[in-house]
C-alpha cells in the first residue's frame, strides 16, 4: 500500500466516523423532539395524599397536557425513599421513568454507607420543581430576637441550647447542626416523632426554638404565638421579606426542603434537556403557582447540569455536617 492509499483510507474512515456521529446526533435530536411517544412514569417515594405527592400530581397533569401522553404517578414509599430510588436505578435509561428526588435523597447519601445504588453515578438530574423554605422560630419568652443575639446567648450559656424539629435527621435537625457548626456554639437536638408534637411543646414553651417548614409555622407567627429569628434559605421569604435570612448573619448558611426530578443515568442529554425545558415552562406558569401555593412552596426550575451540581454539593455539605455531629442511621 502506498502512502497515498493509506492517506485515502484514513480519510475515508474519518469521513465514515463523522457521518455515523452526525447520523447518531440527528437521531438523538429527532428522538428528543418526538419525546414522549408513550406514557411517562414519575415515581413518588411517599404515600398518596401528602403535599409532595399532590405537587407531583399537579406537575404530572400539566406535563400530560403539554405532551399529549399520560404521565402516571406511582407511589413507592419505604425505607426513607430508598425503595423508590432503587426502582429508578433499575429502570431503562430512556426518560420514561423519573423520580421525585427530595431532601431525603440527599440525606440518604450523606448518612447511609450501604445503599443499593450509587447516589451520584446511578442518576442524572432533570430539573428542580419546588423549594420549601424553613424558618428558625422561637417561643416569645426566648430572650434573643435575632440569630446574632442567639449566637451571643448560646456562647454565654453553660449548657447546650435546646432546639427541636420535625424529627431526627430531617432538614430541621440538620439545619440546627449546620447552625452550631458555622456559629461555633453548642446546641442539643430534642427529637420528636413529627412536627406536630414538636410544635405543641414549642408553643407551650417547653422547648425554646425550632427549625420548621415555614408554611407550618407561619400562622403561629402571624398570631403572635411564635417569633422568627431567621429563615434558612439563602434569600428572604417571598411572602414575608421582613424576616432576615440566617445567611445574612452567617454567610453561606442555606437549608431548605425541595422537590426535583431525576432520571436513571444514561438517559441521552437531548431528552433530559427536553423534559427540563418543558418542566421550566410549567413551573413558571401562573396555574402551577396557584395550584401549589397552598403548600407553601416556591416553584423553580433548573437545567439538568445545574441540578446535578446542586445535588452533589448538598451531599458533600450534609455528609460533612453529619460526620461532625456523629449522626448515624438507627
Amino acid at each position: 500500500m502506498t502512502m497515498g492509499d493509506a492517506t485515502r483510507r484514513i480519510a475515508c474512515l474519518l469521513a465514515a466516523l463523522a457521518f455515523a456521529a452526525a447520523t447518531s446526533c440527528t437521531a438523538l435530536s429527532q428522538s428528543a423532539t418526538e419525546f414522549p411517544t408513550g406514557p411517562v412514569k414519575v415515581i413518588v417515594p411517599f404515600p398518596p395524599g401528602g403535599p409532595a405527592d399532590v405537587i407531583m400530581r399537579i406537575l404530572a397533569d400539566q406535563l400530560s397536557a403539554r405532551w399529549g401522553k399520560p404521565v402516571i404517578v406511582e407511589n413507592r414509599p419505604g425505607a426513607g425513599t430508598i425503595v423508590a430510588a432503587s426502582a429508578l436505578a433499575r429502570a431503562q435509561p430512556d426518560g420514561y421513568t423519573l423520580l421525585d428526588a427530595t431532601y431525603f435523597h440527599v440525606m440518604n447519601a450523606a448518612l447511609n454507607r450501604n445503599l443499593p445504588f450509587d447516589p451520584i453515578r446511578d442518576f442524572a438530574g432533570v430539573s428542580m420543581v419546588v423549594a420549601q423554605p424553613i424558618a428558625l422560630v422561637a417561643h416569645p419568652s426566648f430572650p434573643p430576637n435575632t440569630v446574632a443575639e442567639l449566637i451571643t446567648f448560646a456562647k454565654k450559656s453553660p449548657e447546650p441550647l435546646n432546639y427541636t424539629s420535625s424529627g431526627p435527621r430531617g432538614v430541621g435537625h440538620l439545619a440546627g447542626e449546620l447552625l452550631q457548626s458555622m456559629a461555633g456554639i453548642k446546641m442539643q437536638h430534642i427529637a420528636y416523632t413529627g412536627s406536630g408534637p414538636a410544635m405543641t411543646d414549642l408553643l407551650a414553651g417547653r422547648v425554646p426554638i425550632m427549625f420548621d417548614i415555614w408554611h407550618s409555622a407561619k400562622q403561629h407567627v402571624e398570631d403572635g404565638r411564635l417569633k422568627v429569628l431567621g429563615v434558612g434559605s439563602s434569600d428572604r421569604l417571598k411572602d414575608a421579606p421582613q424576616y432576615p435570612s440566617i445567611g445574612e448573619t452567617l454567610p453561606g448558611f442555606d437549608a431548605a426542603s425541595f422537590q426535583s426530578l431525576i432520571a436513571p443515568a444514561g438517559v441521552p442529554a437531548p431528552i433530559l434537556n427536553k423534559i427540563a425545558a418543558d418542566v421550566a415552562i410549567i413551573v413558571a406558569s401562573p396555574e402551577f403557582a396557584a395550584r401549589t401555593k397552598p403548600f407553601g412552596v416556591d416553584p423553580l426550575s433548573s437545567t439538568p447540569d445545574q441540578l446535578d451540581n446542586f445535588l452533589r454539593s448538598e451531599i458533600v455539605k450534609w455528609s460533612d455536617i453529619a460526620a461532625k455531629a456523629n449522626l448515624k442511621v438507627d
